[in-house]
C-alpha cells in the first residue's frame, strides 16, 4: 500500500467540500480521480500533500513513500534555464558522477585501498540510478515535452505558461517518484506529446494518480476511476469507457430502488392518514413505525447535475466558397510557419485542426481573422460569410465590465435576455455581475460560448475551446457543436471532440501541411498504420495536395478504393439491420426486462453505424479525387 485515505472531511467556512472521501492506492496502480468541476478533486489531492488540514478522517502514506506533484500553479526557479530546472530532478545523480570523476582523479595519481573500496561503491551507486544514460533521459524528456535542443540553455524567465507547465511536467517524469500525483497534465501540450505521456504513464514503475477532464487520455491511461460526487468518493473497477457503462448501471439501480421505497412509503403514508383514529389505530401505529424506519434509510434518486443548455439558432447560409487561401506564407525572424498554402474551405465542412505546439495553429487563425497580416499570399472571404471566433485568452471579451453588462453593452441583449443566457451556460448568481477579470479560465470560456450564440455566426473559428471545462461542459460543447448548421474551423488537443464534430483535418507541423479529407480518429488511423496520407506542404517550397501517381498505379488505387467503398457500404447494411433489431428490441420490450442493457445495445449499435458512416464518407470522396485525378 502506498498510499490510503479514510474517512476525509475537509470544511471551508460553512461549506463541506469533502465529506467521508476514501481513496487506496497500491504499487504501480493507475488511478483516476473524476467529478465536475468545484467537486473536491483538487481539495483531496490537496489534503493528501498536507496542504489542507482534515476536520476528521486520516491519510497514510507507505514508509519511505516519494510523491512527486503537478498542480495547476506549480513553480519553476526563474534563474535557471531550462536544462538545469530539468537537471534538478536528478540533481543527486549528478553530484554523484561529480564525485566519480574527483575520484577518478585521485586515482590516477596514486590509488589507496579504501578509494577503491569507494569508487567501486559509488559506481554500483551510479549505475543503479541509471547515471550512465543521464544525458540520454534529459534529452528524450524535453524533446519529448516540446522543447528542441536550441532552448535548452533559454531562461526559465522567458517560457510561456505553456512552456513552465510541460518543464515542470519533465522534472517529475525525470525523478520517478514512487507515487505521480499529476493535475491536469494534459494541459499546454500537444497531441504528440499528450500520447507519449500516456505511453509514458501505461510503463511507468511506480504509481500514477491523475486528475484530468480528457476521457480519451483517461481511457488510455487508467485503470481504475474514483468519482467524487456531493463530496464522498465511488471506486469504480477498469477504464474511463468501463466506469461510464458501471455508473449507468448503478444510477438506474439506485433510481429503481429509489421509486420502489417512495410507492412502499406513499403505501405506508395511505394507510396510516386513513386508520390511525380507528378500530385499526394499532395497526397504523405499527405502519407508522415502518414508514419511519424507511424514511430514515430512504435512498435517493440520483441527482440530474445541471448542465449546459445552450445553442445556436439556425444560421443563414453563406455561399459555397467560405475561405480561400492561395500562397499563404509567415514567419517570425527566421521561423516559417507555412510557406504556399492552398486550402479552401466549404460551407458546411467541418475542419479540425492539429499540430504541434508552436507550429502556427492560432497564427493561421489570426491570419485568416485578419488580425496578422500574412508574410505572402491572400485570404479571401466568400459572401455572406459571418465569423464567430472563440480565442484561447478571451480576448473577445471586456474584461472590467460583468457578463451581464458585456452581453448588454457588447452584443445589444437586454439584462434580462443576457442573465437568461449566460444561466443556460451555467454562470448565473454573482458570477454574472461580478467582473469578468475575476472569474475562471472556465467560467470565461462559459461567457465566450454565450456569446457567440447570441451573435448567430454561420462561420465558427474556435482555439481550444475545451481549456478549463470540465467534461460534462464539453460533452454539452460536444452537442451544440454537431447540431450547429454552420461551417467549423476547431483548432483543439481534445482528441474526443476532435472525433465527435470535425470530417476533415488540417495538421499544422513545424514549417508543414497536411490536409485530409477525413475527420480526426480516420486520420489518425492511417497515420499509425503509415498509410499513404497527401503529402504534407513545406516551407521550403510549395507543393501540390494531389499524390503524384503512374497511370497504372492510379488504376490500381481507383480499383483497391473501389473494393473498400463496397465492403464499407456492406458493413452500412448489416449495421443498419443490426440498429434497426435493438430498437425493435427496446420498443417491444416487457417491463420486467433489463431497460438499461437494451438502451446501451442500441447506443453501441448507433455509434458503429455512425463511425462507419463517417469512414464511407472519407472513402468516397477520395475515390473521387482518384477519378477526377484519371479524368
Amino acid at each position: 500500500m502506498l498510499l490510503q485515505v479514510r474517512q476525509a472531511v475537509v470544511r471551508f467556512a460553512n461549506d463541506i467540500i469533502l465529506d467521508g472521501a476514501d481513496l487506496r492506492i497500491e504499487d504501480r496502480e493507475k488511478v483516476a480521480i473524476v467529478g465536475r468541476n468545484g467537486a473536491g478533486k483538487t481539495t483531496l489531492l490537496r489534503a493528501i500533500l498536507g496542504q489542507y488540514e482534515l476536520e476528521s478522517g486520516s491519510v497514510t502514506l507507505g514508509q519511505g513513500v516519494q510523491i512527486g506533484y503537478l498542480s495547476q500553479d506549480s513553480r519553476l526557479p526563474e534563474d535557471a534555464t531550462v536544462l538545469g530546472a530539468a537537471e534538478e530532478a536528478r540533481k543527486h545523480v549528478i553530484e554523484l558522477r561529480e564525485k566519480l570523476e574527483a575520484l577518478q582523479k585521485r586515482l590516477d595519481n596514486g590509488a589507496t585501498a579504501e578509494d577503491l573500496d569507494e569508487f567501486t561503491r559509488l559506481q554500483e551507486h551510479f549505475h543503479g540510478e541509471g547515471g550512465y544514460s543521464i544525458e540520454t533521459d534529459l534529452t528524450v524528456v524535453l524533446k519529448r515535452m516540446g522543447f528542441e535542443e536550441s532552448e535548452f540553455a533559454k531562461p526559465v524567465s522567458a517560457l510561456s505558461g505553456g512552456e513552465r507547465t510541460r518543464l515542470i511536467l519533465a522534472r517529475l517524469l525525470l525523478e520517478e517518484p514512487d507515487l505521480l500525483i499529476l493535475d491536469e497534465p494534459t494541459n499546454h501540450l500537444d497531441l504528440e506529446a499528450t500520447e507519449w505521456l500516456e505511453s509514458w504513464i501505461v510503463g511507468y514503475h511506480g504509481a500514477v494518480l491523475l486528475i484530468s477532464h480528457d476521457r480519451t487520455f483517461l481511457q488510455n491511461t487508467a485503470q481504475r476511476i474514483v468519482e467524487i460526487r456531493d463530496g464522498k468518493t465511488k471506486n469504480y473497477p477498469g477504464g474511463f469507457e468501463k466506469y461510464l457503462v458501471l455508473r449507468a448501471e448503478d444510477e438506474a439501480r439506485q433510481a429503481e430502488v429509489a421509486r420502489k421505497q417512495q410507492q412502499e412509503m406513499a403505501k405506508l403514508d395511505e394507510y396510516v392518514r386513513r386508520f390511525m383514529n380507528s378500530q385499526r389505530t394499532a395497526q397504523a401505529r405499527g405502519r407508522l413505525k415502518q414508514l419511519e424506519k424507511l424514511k430514515s434509510v430512504a435512498v435517493e434518486a440520483p441527482k440530474n447535475e445541471k448542465g449546459i443548455k445552450g445553442a445556436f439558432e439556425v444560421v443563414r447560409r453563406s455561399g459555397d466558397l467560405v475561405l480561400e487561401v492561395a500562397g499563404l506564407h509567415h514567419s517570425f525572424g527566421a521561423e516559417n510557419f507555412f510557406h504556399g498554402l492552398d486550402w479552401t474551405v466549404r460551407w458546411g465542412e467541418r475542419w479540425g485542426i492539429i499540430g504541434q505546439n508552436g507550429a502556427g495553429k492560432s497564427t493561421l487563425l489570426r491570419i485568416l481573422l485578419g488580425k496578422l497580416d500574412p508574410t505572402d499570399g491572400r485570404v479571401r472571404l466568400g459572401s455572406g460569410v459571418e465569423i464567430g471566433y472563440f480565442s484561447q485568452d478571451a480576448d473577445s471579451l471586456i474584461h472590467e465590465l460583468s457578463p451581464m453588462m458585456f452581453l448588454h453593452e457588447a452584443l445589444g441583449l437586454d439584462l434580462g435576455a443576457a442573465r437568461s443566457l449566460l444561466g443556460r451556460f451555467l454562470i448565473s448568481g454573482d458570477d454574472a455581475t461580478r467582473p469578468i477579470s475575476t472569474l475562471s479560465g472556465g467560467e470565461r470560456n462559459k461567457v465566450q460560448l454565450a456569446a457567440l450564440t447570441a451573435t448567430r455566426p454561420n462561420v465558427l473559428v474556435l482555439d481550444e475551446p475545451t481549456n478549463h471545462l470540465d467534461m460534462s461542459s464539453r460533452e454539452a460543447l460536444a452537442e451544440i457543436l454537431r447540431e450547429f448548421n454552420g461551417t467549423l474551423l476547431l483548432v483543439s488537443h481534445d482528441r474526443w471532440l476532435l472525433s465527435q464534430v470535425s470530417d476533415r483535418t488540417l495538421d499544422v507541423r513545424n514549417s508543414s501541411v497536411i490536409q485530409y479529407p477525413g475527420g480526426y480518429d480516420d486520420y489518425r488511423r492511417k497515420h499509425a498504420r503509415g498509410e499513404t496520407l497527401p503529402p504534407a506542404q513545406t516551407a521550403s517550397a510549395p507543393q501540390s495536395v494531389a499524390p503524384t501517381m503512374s497511370p497504372r498505379e492510379l488504376s490500381k488505387e481507383i480499383g483497391r478504393m473501389e473494393k473498400l467503398v463496397a465492403q464499407i457500404e456492406a458493413q452500412v447494411s448489416e449495421q443498419e439491420q443490426r440498429l434497426a433489431a435493438a430498437e425493435s428490441a427496446m420498443s417491444s420490450a416487457a417491463p420486467e426486462a433489463d431497460h438499461l442493457a437494451l438502451s446501451l445495445a442500441y447506443q453501441s449499435a448507433s455509434d458503429a453505424l455512425e463511425q462507419t458512416l463517417h469512414e464511407w464518407e472519407a472513402a468516397g470522396s477520395r475515390l473521387e479525387e482518384l477519378r477526377a485525378m484519371q479524368g
